[in-house]
């Protein structure tokens, strides 16, 4: 600024207020400045600009696990769409479930002063989010830490399990695995009980040497799935709790060469090639994503407001034919997101056609 007032014959605070659109400028010194910064090349700093106290950053930050998986990169996507829309410029940081990592990551974000931050939390204790949150909205994606009042987008994750279990148990299937992550953690308490539920409705005991938890990556399920296959009486298919456990449990029956029939929770890339019949618990990441944000940016707006939590319909699509009941299914109505009011009174489904 100091290279444009010498270059125009002005004072700095001049070009400051031709910057930032000041009208009370003279008609002469506002041309030689303005020709000035096009010779120059000068940019305003805006960073700089929003260092007045109380002034936005027009910022936002997402904080998920993992940028490679396909789930969180439609989740950043349909983020980013909104932010757009709003005129802001999105941040992205990834946690590897590490929540000391995290708690890193977002401090130097509140330091930098986004705006709010859209988080899939690598704990559930609500504690240190109760501390960071007095600096900048938080909306969560996929889970919310235990007892703490804030909006959420989550996955309607019982429902989605229970509905892909019970598609195997109408194929024919009474000896069915469950390859997963923790048993405690976020999505994965929901989906195992939906799985339980499946069996409990089909008159099926739940057995504890077909399942196999605490499982983490690929290779990790790859292999839990091959100490089922080789157990006394192996299952004839596996449920996989998210789409790195069924890729997992698939490179399993690859290299096992074993008969078993899978569902998993969420899509897999390529899934309509594989020779193995697979059934994915489906849903609209993006969706998730874009309300998320829409949540996130109201909240910016009124942080009074009371808390949110917005449930993401799912549906299960077959691939290949899975037993004798997979033709009979016709693929359900597209879903939108549902908000659920702060005590989940209620949660409601809408279906629309998806396929």
């Amino acid at each position: 600024m100091q290279d444009v007032a010498k270059r125009a014959g002005v004072s700095a605070s001049t070009v400051s207020r031709v910057v930032n659109g000041d009208r009370y400028v003279g008609k002469q010194a506002r041309v030689r400045i303005e020709a000035a910064i096009a010779e120059l090349g000068f940019q305003p700093n805006r960073a700089a600009q929003k260092l007045r106290p109380g002034r936005p950053t027009d910022t936002i930050a997402l904080l998920i696990e993992d940028i490679s998986n396909p789930f969180y990169a439609a989740i950043a996507q349909g983020v980013e769409s909104v932010a757009q829309q709003q005129q802001h410029l999105l941040v992205l940081g990834t946690t590897r479930r590490d929540f000391e990592q995290e708690r890193g990551v977002v401090e130097e974000l509140l330091r930098r002063r986004v705006d709010g931050l859209l988080i899939v939390p690598s704990t559930l204790d609500k504690r240190p989010y109760v501390e960071l949150s007095r600096w900048a909205p938080m909306v969560f994606i996929d889970r919310r830490p235990a007892g703490l009042k804030a909006d959420v987008v989550v996955l309607d994750n019982r429902a989605g399990a229970r509905d892909a279990v019970a598609l195997l148990v109408e194929a024919g299937h009474r000896r069915i695995g469950y390859v997963g992550g923790a048993e405690t953690v976020g999505a994965n308490e929901p989906r195992l009980t939906g799985y339980r539920q499946a069996l409990e409705r089909a008159g099926i005991a739940v057995e504890p040497e077909l399942m196999r938890l605490n499982n983490h990556d690929i290779a990790a399920a790859r292999g839990a799935a091959r100490e089922l296959f080789v157990v006394a009486d192996p299952p004839t298919a596996v449920f996989a709790d998210n789409n790195r456990m069924t890729v997992g449990v698939l490179e399993a029956i690859h290299d096992c060469g074993a008969d078993v029939e899978v569902a998993g929770f969420d899509d897999v890339e390529l899934a309509d090639l594989l020779r193995v019949p697979v059934a994915l618990v489906t849903y609209d990441a993006f969706a998730m994503g874009r309300r998320a944000a829409e949540l996130l940016f109201e909240r910016i707006v009124d942080r009074d407001r009371a808390p949110r939590r917005v449930v993401i319909p799912t549906t299960v699509v077959p691939h290949g034919m899975l037993g004798p009941a997979a033709g009979s299914r016709r693929a359900p109505d597209a879903l939108e997101p549902v908000d659920v009011d702060v005590a989940d009174r209620v949660v409601a489904m809408t279906h629309r056609r998806a396929r």
